[in-house]
């Protein structure tokens, strides 16, 4: 069998998936380490729990690349509580906006900064919630377009891929799934 011909679904796959868990992983890891340094811990749990999505969704490669077709179903596990996890932040934070607590967060060095400007505080307190929900709503809207789409990807292409991996076991030269 030819290497552009064979097992197409499952290389995509295991491309993806390879692409998506480091990125998950390390965004994530990277963003608890944030968190923690600046005591914020809800987010610090939040990104530990991507950053475990990240870590399922590479060990669910390696399960595929072994030929358990049961790697495919936990690869859309991970993209679905990644999803809830994600959702159920952005919640939490629009509905805990407070605007006196955002301008209390307003240093003397910013105040300067903005009196250079020209622009008061108050010139700026009518901009925080729709920036601030602007946000929020930006990561979950990028959220849903990236790993619910893999999520869509991953369960649209299961019986595929546990197809490919049952012809892969049966077939006495296996080839390579090294991506």
């Amino acid at each position: 069998m030819s290497d552009s011909h064979s097992e197409p679904t499952l290389r995509r796959v295991l491309a993806l998936s390879l692409m998506d868990g480091w990125c998950m992983t390390l965004f994530s890891g990277f963003c608890t380490l944030i968190s923690l340094w600046l005591g914020e811990w809800s987010g610090a749990a939040v990104g530990a729990a991507v950053m475990s999505c990240g870590i399922t969704t590479l060990r669910n490669r390696k399960r595929l690349m072994r030929g358990d077709a049961v790697g495919m179903v936990w690869l859309l596990r991970a993209q679905l509580i990644m999803l809830t996890i994600v959702f159920l932040f952005v919640v939490e934070n629009m509905l805990a906006f407070d605007a006196a607590a955002l301008m209390g967060h307003i240093t003397p060095e910013m105040r300067s900064m903005l009196d250079q400007a020209g622009i008061s505080v108050a010139d700026l307190e009518p901009l925080l919630k729709p920036i601030y929900f602007g946000i929020y709503l930006l990561v979950m809207g990028g959220t849903l377009l990236f790993q619910g789409g893999l999520a869509l990807f991953y369960r649209t292409r299961g019986s595929k891929v546990a197809a490919e991996l049952a012809a892969r076991a049966g077939c006495s030269a296996g080839i390579p799934l090294s991506v």
